[in-house]
């Protein structure tokens, strides 16, 4: 399949214009705007890699995208909020739009080809017919170096941007609708629309032998390899609307709160050609004081203010020294390297006859200008010619390096340059940070007592406090808002960032809901800060409670958060996607088994992966049986100690020292048959069943773990096909989440799941013992 994209007069919807197309202008134009940023997708060299490694084609992905009736209609409105923004105004001539920088290097380019022109012209008339060769040559080759600078550094002077536009249909801008805002939404509504058309239809690989082309992107998390869920498309939709207050981050522990969090300040979620948020990112404490942390939150933004923002790179210093470095041993060598070969032309071994022969004739040559240069051909051989040529090459050579060296040093320093209203800011954030390191306040103490003989006692305390001013909570709350509504204000007006985001993590790891909504209570008065974006990791409960908002019970994340944004597990397609995209070419079956294994949470997906890979570096292409068992191994080792020490926290009795021994027990089962009878004997037909019970809750959760384990080893073995990977199997991951909270849910879905595989459910029912 060709590489090269499919040559065309333009747009389709341009070459087939007629007067029936007319009846719906307005969706003509939609279609004609979406037309025209999917060819300019498809050009980008990395998606027409990812097409070709997924067997796709252009053409394929092309129709499919025009043929979305959502992306038509996101476009129409992406056209609409264009027409009706008052800045909507005619674009200015392309030469006014120029700036300092692309002048300068248009002069540089008309400079080089007038000299050149200037000094061939003067001493035209005296050349020989050899040297008016050469010159003319020359003449042509600083043209084409003059036209690829303004080519390169002003591409606003042409009408094309490559010569692959030759003699194409190219629509005004106007008719696409779309003016500044064309590559947005390229990059907003085209790219992921490709996107989601790849990863719809990617290619598939099927097998029982564990093989994989690399690893890649899975022992660390890379913004270019998180997976587009429902939930990360919601957080999108939040950033680019801008007018939420609060958002809660919900869902259980390890759904990738924080992988969501911090994905903002790597573009993911941002409108193309905008600026991506600036990330504060705070833990929640498990004990705190809300003065404390809202003064935790404002030092973090400050820090944050001074490390990233108007700061000199040192890393772009030492690159820079680097280049020049680098520049400098380049000329050096070029100029050693001709004077070399001018050397062996000339015929004169001694450098320094070589350099008093070239002065000399220079001079000579300076003095009768213009005769000489007729005269030259005729007084020297032609390799001593060829010598001279050489050597006035090189000096331009030279010239021209050290000029583009002076011209990029001179843009990088004028595009660096702070402006003064980012170091009024920065000035701003290192004051505030010394005067909360004032405001923390140290007690240190120790407190003893000595008994007389007499009763007397003797007792020491003190406490040493370094306050500049003891500001009460409400104003370190107005501190906060105040810097924060100034930072987000400057950010925006220099185009450094969107959203000033801050977030606060790990919050559902306090442990007392009452502590947690006490925690909220305490700083949503900061929330409300113009500019700002607040994000809050929070746990189910909260969205359960949130999502009783409009009756008669409020609470505090009600009243706190202006939306609820649910994180939840991975789907089977999802979980399949995230695997092969650290796994490529890995076979579907085992996707599934990570999938059945991890409950489709991400943080489980990827200790599994993990531990597939750490089975292939010790056997040879193994089998999915093999791979299977040995997963299996590892999950009744752990669950064994862990259920038998839950086991060991009950009252001790009889019936607990036997349940605790056989629980034990369960790390020595390898085989399915025994893992069903097991489950059997632990669901006791003699007990009361009761839910409530911590034994008998035990008893469902060893039972339902262990027919669990049960289904996985008689379903992924070395007989399972492609036919029989069937999308029911994500029941096994849906009985893996559930099984903590609600075991015997989880156990009918396990029995549902092996009755559909007509999978054996007998077994003895006796008492474990």
């Amino acid at each position: 399949m060709s590489d090269e994209p499919p040559r065309d007069l333009g747009p389709s919807l341009l070459q087939e214009w007629n007067v029936t197309t007319s009846d719906d202008f307005e969706l003509w134009t939609a279609a004609l705007a979406l037309e025209v940023m999917l060819d300019d997708a498809l050009a980008d060299p990395d998606l027409r890699a990812t097409l070709r490694g997924e067997g796709l084609r252009v053409e394929d992905a092309k129709a499919a995208v025009l043929s979305s009736e959502s992306t038509l209609a996101r476009v129409r409105m992406a056209q609409d909020e264009y027409a009706r923004r008052p800045h909507a105004e005619p674009s200015r001539p392309r030469i006014r739009s120029l700036g300092p920088a692309k002048i300068l290097w248009l002069g540089v380019a008309v400079g080089m080809t007038a000299g050149y022109l200037s000094c061939f012209v003067y001493s035209y008339s005296a050349l020989s017919w050899l040297l008016a060769i050469m010159g003319v040559v020359g003449l042509v080759g600083v043209v084409g170096m003059s036209g690829r600078i303004v080519l390169q550094r002003v591409p606003e002077l042409f009408p094309i941007t490559s010569a692959g536009e030759l003699g194409r249909i190219v629509p005004h801008e106007d008719l696409v609708g779309l003016g500044s805002r064309l590559a947005d939404v390229q990059a907003e509504i085209v790219v992921p629309a490709i996107r989601e058309f790849i990863r719809r239809n990617r290619k598939l690989t099927f097998g029982t032998k564990l093989i994989f082309r690399e690893v890649t992107g899975l022992y660390q998390e890379s913004g270019s390899n998180i997976i587009q869920t429902a939930a990360t498309r919601r957080l999108t939709r939040v950033l680019d609307r801008a007018d939420s207050v609060a958002v809660a981050l919900a869902g259980n522990r390890g759904v990738g709160k924080t992988t969501a969090i911090k994905s903002i300040t790597t573009g993911l979620h941002s409108s193309g050609g905008s600026p991506t948020p600036f990330l504060v990112l705070a833990s929640a404490p498990a004990n705190y004081e809300a003065r404390d942390f809202v003064l935790h939150l404002h030092a973090l933004l400050c820090r944050a203010v001074l490390d990233n923002v108007g700061r000199p790179s040192s890393r772009g210093r030492r690159r820079l020294l680097r280049s020049a470095f680098d520049r400098l041993t380049g000329v050096v060598a070029q100029f050693a390297f001709g004077a070399a070969i001018s050397m062996l032309l000339w015929g004169s071994p001694d450098i320094v006859a070589f350099g008093r022969e070239i002065a000399d004739l220079l001079r000579r040559t300076l003095d009768t200008l213009p005769g000489s240069l007729s005269q030259l051909p005729d007084s020297q051989h032609p390799a001593r010619i060829a010598a001279l040529v050489i050597l006035a090459l090189v000096p331009l050579r030279v010239f021209a390096v050290l000029v583009t060296a002076a011209v990029r040093a001179w843009y990088k320093a004028a595009r660096d340059r702070t402006s003064p209203g980012i170091t009024a800011l920065r000035k701003q954030a290192k004051k505030q940070l010394d005067q909360i390191r004032f405001l923390q306040t140290y007690t240190t103490g120790w407190s003893g007592k000595l008994s007389m003989p007499l009763k007397g006692e003797a007792g020491r305390t003190w406490s040493t406090q370094r306050a500049e001013q003891q500001l009460t909570h409400p104003e370190v709350v107005d501190k906060f808002r105040e810097f924060a509504t100034s930072t987000a204000r400057q950010l925006e007006q220099e185009k450094l960032a969107g959203l000033v985001v801050v977030a606060i993590d790990e919050l559902d790891k306090i442990g007392e809901p009452e502590k947690a909504h006490q925690f909220i209570n305490d700083i949503k008065a900061i929330f409300d800060v113009p500019g700002c974006l607040f994000f809050v990791s929070v746990s189910d409960d909260a969205v359960l409670n949130f999502e009783k908002r409009g009756l008669a019970v409020r609470d505090a994340f009600d009243s706190a958060f202006t939306e609820m944004i649910r994180v939840e597990h991975f789907t089977l397609e999802e979980s399949c996607l995230w695997i092969t995209l650290r796994l490529p070419d890995l076979p579907e079956q085992f996707g599934y088994l990570c999938h059945c294994l991890s409950g489709g949470l991400p943080r489980d997906l990827r200790r599994y992966a993990i531990e597939m890979v750490d089975i292939a570096n010790e056997i040879y292409h193994p089998t999915l049986d093999t791979v299977t068992r040995a997963l299996i191994d590892n999950e009744l080792r752990s669950k064994a100690h862990a259920l038998a020490s839950m086991a060991d926290m009950l009252p001790p009795t009889d019936e607990v020292t036997r349940l605790s021994a056989a629980l034990l027990h369960l790390k020595e089962v390898d085989q399915s048959l025994q893992l069903v009878e097991f489950a059997h004997r632990m669901l006791d037909p003699v007990g009361d069943g009761d839910p409530d019970n911590p034994v008998e809750r035990l008893r469902q959760h060893a039972a339902c773990f262990a027919l669990l384990c049960a289904t996985v080893l008689d379903v992924f073995t070395d007989d399972l096909n492609e036919v029989d990977l069937d999308p029911d199997l994500h029941l096994i991951a849906v009985a893996r989440q559930r099984m903590v909270v609600h075991p015997k849910f989880a156990m009918e879905t396990i029995r549902a799941v092996r009755k559909s595989l007509d999978l054996d459910l007998a077994g003895p029912a006796e008492p474990p013992g």
